[in-house]
């Protein structure tokens, strides 16, 4: 997963917005100060009698001006303070614990596919651009394939633990998402291990729709396509199973 945009939902980002607010917010302050300066003041008195009576009415204007200087003050603290980021996925879920990552040999009607029936896949994944470990599986339908499982780990990617220490857990799945181009994405469980875990439709081929199921974490990325799922509800709990079944913490 890699940045495609600014971290919209990072802490760096929020603090970047509140400042930008403040400085609005004393901009407008400044701005009506100064607009105002003739109005406080008022006419130039003529004789004595005029510049007794002007006192209590320059008074009154300003406490006028103070007070809206103050109400814009408290609408521009508040908008400042309203911008709260995500922090980056390193720190979001707890530290990932001693564990072990392989895929399961089955997952519900799932079958892993090894030696020469998945050495054709194999080859093919190779060269794909996406980082990790693939694995395939025999599915419920008539293709030849019905799942592809993807799991990489700061373990093993040391691009992938740098990124997770500045990105945030949704930019990871937007750049994600958007770079598989998949459409109607939707947020679902995330099972035991916590993160973030989304669905989303491929691009039509061979006559089905894949869906597109992700996860993440402190420590990890995952991905399942999956051939023979029509419903993106059902598609998620399928993905958590191959979440949990590929992933054991101590």
């Amino acid at each position: 997963m890699h940045t495609l945009s600014i971290d919209t939902t990072s802490q760096a980002y929020a603090n970047g917005q509140a400042v930008g607010a403040l400085l609005i917010t004393a901009v407008v302050m400044a701005v009506i100060w100064f607009a105002t300066t003739s109005w406080r003041s008022g006419p130039v008195p003529r004789s004595a009698v005029e510049a007794e009576r002007a006192v209590p009415s320059a008074l009154r204007r300003r406490n006028i001006v103070v007070g809206v200087l103050l109400a814009v003050a408290v609408v521009g603290g508040v908008r400042a303070l309203s911008y709260e980021g995500e922090p980056p996925s390193a720190a979001a879920t707890p530290a990932v614990p001693e564990r072990t990552i392989d895929a399961a040999s089955n997952v519900g009607a799932y079958r892993l596919l090894t030696g020469a029936e998945a050495a054709e896949f194999e080859e093919m994944a190779a060269g794909k651009d996406g980082s990790g470990k693939y694995w395939f599986y025999e599915g419920p339908g008539e293709g030849p394939i019905g799942a592809v499982l993807r799991v990489n780990a700061v373990e093993w990617d040391t691009e992938l633990a740098e990124e997770k220490n500045s990105d945030t857990m949704s930019q990871e799945m937007r750049n994600f998402f958007g770079g598989a181009k998949a459409t109607e994405v939707t947020a679902f469980e995330a099972g035991p291990w916590g993160g973030q875990l989304s669905c989303g439709f491929l691009t039509p081929q061979g006559g089905g729709q894949p869906i597109l199921c992700a996860w993440t974490d402190s420590g990890t990325t995952g991905s399942v396509v999956l051939m023979d799922e029509t419903s993106l509800p059902a598609a998620s709990k399928i993905a958590l199973q191959f979440r949990t079944a590929s992933e054991k913490r101590a």
